[in-house]
């Protein structure tokens, strides 16, 4: 439990076990989907609000930071299938991925995943509209 941030009903945010670069997040479905295209709409209103409140814990706690996210989702014409669990990842711009990283395949994170859970859970957001 110590590297999850948030959970709603149909949500759980964490940070990942050995995660590339420093506050990386990723979103997943409590229950099993394969494919992000594939939900109800209650889904994704609950995804909205975790999104929500998620890039707010960031803002608050890494001063507004750039970011990319991604998601990821089974290949088009495999959208059902039992070995693919879709998420959503968001990797806050704060470091430069430079020669190491680039040469070896290798990511050099300064800030444990725990650590950052514990900062983005404690950050003063209120609660999400």
């Amino acid at each position: 439990m110590a590297r999850v941030i948030d959970q709603n009903e149909h949500f759980i945010n964490l940070a990942p076990y050995a995660p590339r670069f420093p506050f990386e997040i990723w979103i997943l479905p409590k229950q099993h989907s394969s494919s992000f295209e594939n939900n109800q709409s209650p889904i994704y209103s609950a995804l909205a609000r975790m999104l929500k409140s998620t890039l707010m814990r960031l803002d608050a706690v890494l001063d507004r930071p750039a970011y990319n996210f991604m998601i990821h989702t089974s290949p088009i014409g495999e959208e059902i299938n039992d070995h693919y669990h879709w998420h959503m990842e968001i990797i806050p711009k704060l470091t430069k991925v430079a020669g190491f990283e680039w040469g070896t395949g290798f990511y050099i994170n300064p800030t444990p995943p725990e650590e950052a859970a514990r900062f983005l859970r404690e950050a003063n957001v209120g609660a999400p509209a």
